[in-house]
């Protein structure tokens, strides 16, 4: 991936992060962003990348104006954007009877609106390089399960398949690829912050009955599948969804 320019929204930490040090790794030049600026100094560090290699912009992809700032910054530093990585997101779990709209709203706001924005901003930059677009959907847009009740978040990255989907079709004749990875239970940051670390712990050891691989995801199982569809050398794969899930998916 020598030459190459990638922009990794939500790449402060978890799969984000695990992502941008993978590209990095392949030769790749990466832009990371998120909303909080101290995170991204903090990953950019630990990264530890000279400025030709590596930069961070802060900015919420929810917001137009945003989007559009952070593609343009993403040119200003490197002068062209081959890949983008779409894998801001939020989780807010809440029955139907109980979530508020402004709930609702945040969840697809982000995990769905930002990434038609982000889609929407690269896509000039993207068809001049021929580039590629991976979108981080779930396993929930495509199955529910009992005891985590996720209404907006589901449909919200069920709205990420369905654009991934279209956008392959629509960009394939400038030779743009577009496709998806569909995670299940990772041990990210977010999972922390959700459960407490203690419930995290527990439900991250009862994934082992569960999953018939014997575990729950970690950052670089997810990364691996995204640099992997993000890689020119797969240049006849558009429209993909691949589940990341160690096989949860079949029981």
């Amino acid at each position: 991936m020598d030459g190459l320019v990638a922009l990794v929204t939500g790449g402060g930490s978890g799969i984000g992060l695990a992502t941008a040090k993978m590209l990095l790794e392949r030769g790749a030049q990466v832009m990371i962003v998120g909303r909080d600026l101290s995170k991204l100094k903090s990953a950019s560090e630990s990264l530890s990348q000279s400025p030709e290699k590596l930069r961070y912009t802060s900015g919420d992809v929810s917001s137009e104006g945003y989007a559009n700032k952070i593609v343009r910054d993403t040119l200003g530093a490197f002068g062209r954007l081959d890949i983008l990585i779409n894998n801001a997101g939020v989780f807010q779990s809440g029955s139907l009877l109980e979530m508020s709209e402004e709930d609702f709203d945040y969840v697809v706001d982000i995990n769905l609106k930002g990434t038609w924005f982000m889609c929407k901003f690269a896509a000039r930059a993207l068809i001049e390089t021929a580039g590629s677009i991976v979108n981080v959907s779930s396993l929930l847009a495509l199955q529910s399960f009992p005891g985590l009740p996720s209404s907006a978040y589901s449909a919200s990255k069920g709205g990420v398949l369905s654009l991934t989907r279209e956008l392959a079709v629509e960009l394939a004749p400038y030779k743009v690829r577009v496709n998806a990875v569909l995670p299940a239970l990772v041990n990210t940051p977010m999972l922390d912050n959700l459960m407490g670390h203690e419930n995290a712990d527990k439900i991250l050891e009862k994934s082992k009955k569960i999953y018939p691989l014997g575990r729950a995801g970690e950052p670089e199982d997810v990364a691996r599948t995204i640099v992997f569809l993000a890689d020119p050398q797969n240049a006849w794969i558009t429209g993909a969804e691949l589940k990341v899930d160690g096989g949860v998916h079949l029981v």
